[in-house]
C-alpha cells in the first residue's frame, strides 16, 4: 500500500458524509412548515379585532315592537323626516337616525305598524366560535360563530329602546391561509357554506344564519 492511500481515502468519505448532510439540511430547510391550527380562540380573536375596527361588523335584526319609534324619538335616536324629489317637493316621510342615534346603531328601517323594524347594528359584541370545518378550497377554513351584543358594554341609548332578547344572531366565516398564517376573509352567504362530513349514514348539516348581513 502506498503511503498516504488510507488518509487520502479518509478525508474523500469524510468530504461525502458532509455534502451529504449538507444537501440534506438543505432540503429540510426548503421544506415550508406545517400550518397552524385554527383554534377557536385564534378566530374570536380575529373577528373580534375586526369590530373594533368597525369592520365587518353591521349585523342586521329584524323585530316588531309597538312602541320602537316612539322611544326612538322621544331619546333622540331617529326622527320623522321628509323625503323631497329633485324639485325639494315632498312626497313621503321616513324616520331617519339623529347625530346621536348614528353614534349607537348603523341604519333603520322603522315601521308605523310596528311589525318588521330593521335595525343594522355596529356592537358592541360578544362571540362564541361552536365549530371550524374545512372550507371548500384548499387552505381555507369555515368558522360557525354565534353573536350577541355585549349588553354589559353596549350603550344606554342602546338600551333604552332595543329589546336584548333580539340582538344576536349566528354566522359563518371563511379563513384563509395567508403566509402560514390563518387570516378572517368575509362572512358566507347560506349556499356558500361547505357541510361538513357527517358520520356514516346520517345526512351532512349545514350551520344555520339566524341573521343577514350587509356587506
Amino acid at each position: 500500500m502506498k503511503p498516504g492511500i488510507g488518509g487520502l481515502n479518509l478525508r474523500n468519505g469524510v468530504a461525502v458524509l458532509l455534502i451529504a448532510a449538507s444537501s440534506a439540511l438543505i432540503g429540510c430547510a426548503s421544506d415550508p412548515p406545517p400550518p397552524p391550527d385554527l383554534v377557536p380562540e385564534a378566530a374570536a380573536a380575529a373577528i373580534t379585532q375586526l369590530w373594533s375596527l368597525e369592520h365587518m361588523n353591521h349585523f342586521k335584526v329584524t323585530f316588531h315592537s309597538d312602541d320602537l319609534i316612539e322611544c326612538g324619538v322621544k331619546n333622540d335616536l331617529w326622527k320623522l323626516v321628509e323625503v323631497t324629489d329633485h324639485s325639494g317637493n315632498a312626497w313621503s316621510t321616513t324616520y331617519r337616525l339623529t347625530e346621536k342615534g348614528n353614534k349607537v346603531v348603523t341604519a333603520i328601517s322603522l315601521k308605523e305598524s310596528g311589525r318588521g323594524h330593521e335595525i343594522l347594528l355596529k356592537g358592541p359584541y360578544r362571540i362564541e366560535v361552536n365549530g371550524i370545518t374545512d372550507g371548500g378550497q384548499p387552505g381555507t377554513k369555515q368558522v360557525s360563530f354565534r353573536w350577541d351584543i355585549d349588553w354589559d358594554k353596549a350603550s344606554d341609548d342602546l338600551k333604552a329602546c332595543i329589546p336584548r332578547f333580539e340582538l344576536s344572531g349566528s354566522e359563518v366565516a371563511l379563513f384563509q391561509l395567508d403566509n402560514n398564517n390563518w387570516r378572517f376573509a368575509s362572512y358566507l352567504s347560506p349556499e356558500e357554506i361547505v357541510a361538513p362530513p357527517a358520520p356514516d349514514g346520517q345526512p351532512a348539516a349545514t350551520p344555520s344564519l339566524s341573521s343577514p348581513l350587509a356587506h
